[in-house]
């Protein structure tokens, strides 16, 4: 079993951005000397409120100037967004400048203000993910290579530099949808998923629908198969980690509402989530929360409820994510980690 953090890097407060990316460097050094294995970085675009986090592969290298051995994910690169040849060269030097610590988490994106504002259509996403994965597994495994498809064609180029790392860094695909679980299934390549998208028993369904895949394509389940975030909290006791988190929980739910109202009415295509979200908003079942997305509680609370999921879902990799919403206390950020790492890691490794 491995441990890994998530970051998303709100802004808060009165902090400065600059500030906030510092105070993130801080906790990731804090992680590696408390025996964490993976740092991962979210990418996300066009609003503070819910991320500053737009270029992870930029920040990978300053991570590992700061560090010596907790390796550095993206989670995810939105390979939609971006061109495949630039993302190749970039992770590669990402990889190069980090000592070959690069995990390269990739995921084809749904938040629609993204894709709105770069112009890109949704509706592509699939097909621009699976094209741009294919050109950039080509990019770090050919000398030269020629590819022509629906978005994007290369002529006999090399692509340098070569990430350190062979093959190429490790994959790890985002996914939170049946859709993704089966398509990623089919391709034998190991998954990344959230609780704060893919709920317990909705992550339940979907497990079925990757397993199906997977074996009907012939692939193996591997060691490294399955990474699974939790928005995470440890206290001394269960209920005071759940009121703990709790206006965290609803701050979350309030950015992603921002997020999504900045967009015109016309664009359309969000206005259905939109007002799921906005009815979260008015009513947060917060109990439910707890249930089916958050691990709120003390050590041995959480131990159980992880040793649960690890069984279930064949996980070989736990990702906390300490304060979601941003509404801690740097020193109870700290504490929490702390009492993970002291409590719960012990009893999963």
């Amino acid at each position: 079993m491995r441990f890994g953090l998530f970051f998303q890097i709100p802004e808060s407060g009165g902090d400065s951005h600059a500030q906030r990316y510092a105070e993130a460097f801080e906790l990731i050094e804090l992680a590696e000397a408390l025996g964490f294995d993976v740092a991962w970085l979210a990418e996300l675009h066009f609003g503070g409120v819910f991320s500053l986090l737009a270029s992870p592969l930029m920040v990978v290298p300053v991570v590992a100037q700061r560090t010596r051995r907790i390796r550095i994910g993206t989670a995810v690169t939105l390979l939609p967004l971006h061109h495949p040849l630039s993302c190749a060269e970039q992770a590669a030097t990402a990889d190069l400048l980090s000592g070959g610590r690069l995990e390269f988490g990739v995921g084809r994106g749904s938040i629609p203000t993204q894709f709105h504002g770069f112009r890109v259509p949704l509706a592509d996403n699939r097909a621009r993910f699976d094209e741009a994965l294919d050109i950039i597994r080509l990019a770090w495994t050919q000398e030269r290579f020629s590819y022509h498809g629906r978005f994007h064609d290369v002529d006999n180029l090399a692509v340098v530099p070569r990430p350190i790392q062979r093959p190429h860094p490790p994959i790890r695909v985002g996914v939170h949808t049946p859709e993704s679980f089966a398509h990623i299934g089919d391709l034998g390549l190991p998954i990344y998923s959230g609780t704060t998208t893919t709920p317990l028993p909705q992550l339940r369904e979907c497990m079925a629908y990757y397993r199906a895949h997977l074996a009907a394509a012939g692939h193996a389940w591997g060691p490294e198969q399955m990474a699974l975030m939790f928005p995470m909290h440890v206290a001394a006791s269960g209920p005071a980690a759940r009121e703990a988190m709790r206006p965290g929980v609803h701050q979350y739910y309030r950015n992603v509402q921002a997020i999504f109202a900045q967009l015109p009415d016309s664009f359309g295509e969000h206005l259905p989530r939109l007002r799921m979200i906005e009815e979260t908003v008015r009513n947060l079942p917060y109990e439910t929360f707890c249930r089916d997305q958050g691990v709120f509680g003390d050590g041995a609370e959480v131990v159980d409820r992880l040793q649960a999921a690890r069984d279930e879902f064949g996980l070989s990799q736990v990702i906390a994510w300490f304060d979601q919403g941003a509404r801690l206390p740097r020193a109870e950020i700290e504490r929490a980690m702390r009492r993970f790492a002291d409590e719960v890691m012990p009893k999963l490794a």
